[in-house]
């Protein structure tokens, strides 16, 4: 009894799992554009198991930007007791500190800066302060000041977050869940505004107040990174733009043959296109697609603005720039261009029959 009660159960599990669908989106958009060709007595079929034909994100090597180290010309700067920096400094040179992660080193950079320019200002006011010693403290500020953009750079594009953000290995964004995208475009904003501090640089006072959000920068370079919501949305757009290309394309085979109604009259035939068109297209993918181009729209905006802060952008972070993340990127006009191929291919379809919605 006990063996066929295992057999039983492993019988069952197993039935279970292979009635799980591990790739729900692909399944929705072939059992869309299949159900169409079916009823316009197409042989085409659509078939999505393909590798994603997408530029890679650049390799760290090609993001990062040059910097120059101070950390042992800092650490003998023993006069900066008084600077409130020598914590700072210690904790960058120790050997976790060697080690950072781009956000720890982000926010070390920021803070060294902030405290130079604070030190600085104090030392010139002062009556009593060593002249070598400003003059030093001078020119740590202006080394930094200098390197700022790049640090600031390096601190955002060489992380592990932003290239896992855009990896192209994911799955598909879920048909109805979040998947992310709150906590990813909070991330992208909270990014936006650290990447800003670049723009004030070169104003008369380089001296920023601490800002509530550099302690809390790393739940959101972790959302990037887990999430993945980017990487899973770039599979998305390009299955959806494959599909309708797809799909106009089989609808557009069958425009060029004999009207599929006369005089408008919709034919038994037009009614089950039409059944195809209100319960796939309008009931499945349609709320989908919608979806993921809202999302879409409002994330590769994100991405734009964060790029926008920066004056120098690596030449492969710029290729990659223009492939993906412009407004006038190919693979964003390549979905605006199937969408409305695929919109006007249905229209001069169902307009055949009098049968667009509405009518």
């Amino acid at each position: 009894m006990q063996t066929s009660h295992r057999f039983l159960i492993i019988l069952i599990a197993t039935v279970l799992l292979q009635g799980c669908d591990q790739r729900p989106v692909e399944t929705m958009l072939e059992r869309y554009s299949n159900r169409v060709a079916n009823s316009l007595d197409s042989d085409t079929r659509l078939d999505l198991d393909i590798q994603l034909p997408l530029p890679a994100y650049p390799r760290r090597r090609e993001r990062i930007r040059p910097v120059t180290d101070l950390r042992q010309g800092l650490i003998e700067v023993l006069n900066l007791r008084h600077c409130r920096l020598l914590n700072l400094i210690a904790e960058r040179n120790s050997s976790l500190g060697k080690v950072m992660p781009p956000s720890r080193r982000l926010v070390y950079e920021i803070r060294l800066l902030s405290g130079l320019g604070s030190c600085r200002q104090s030392l010139q006011r002062s009556q009593t302060a060593d002249p070598q010693l400003i003059r030093q403290v001078d020119q740590l500020y202006q080394i930094k000041k200098h390197d700022f953009e790049a640090a600031l750079w390096n601190g955002i594009f060489t992380s592990e977050a932003m290239e896992r953000n855009f990896s192209r290995s994911e799955p598909a964004l879920s048909l109805n869940d979040d998947d992310g995208f709150s906590q990813s475009r909070q991330a992208l904003l909270i990014l936006n505004q650290v990447a800003a501090l670049n723009s004030t640089i070169d104003s008369a006072q380089t001296q920023w107040t601490e800002q509530d959000y550099l302690d809390q920068l790393e739940p959101h370079y972790q959302a990037l990174s887990t999430l993945r919501f980017g990487s899973r949305w770039l599979r998305s757009v390009y299955l959806i733009t494959h599909t309708l290309e797809h799909t106009a394309g089989v609808i557009e085979a069958r425009l060029r043959k004999r009207p599929l109604c006369f005089n408008k009259n919709a034919t038994p035939k037009a009614l089950i296109v039409k059944n195809v068109f209100s319960k796939y297209y309008a009931g499945e993918l349609q709320p989908y697609m919608s979806r993921i181009d809202r999302e879409g729209r409002e994330w590769l905006q994100l991405n734009r603005r964060l790029l926008h802060n920066f004056n120098h952008i690596p030449p492969a972070m710029q290729r990659y720039q223009s492939q993906i993340i412009d407004a006038d990127a190919p693979l964003w006009q390549n979905y605006i261009a199937a969408r409305d191929r695929h919109t006007k291919a249905w229209q001069q379809l169902l307009s055949q029959c009098n049968l667009m919605p509405g009518s």
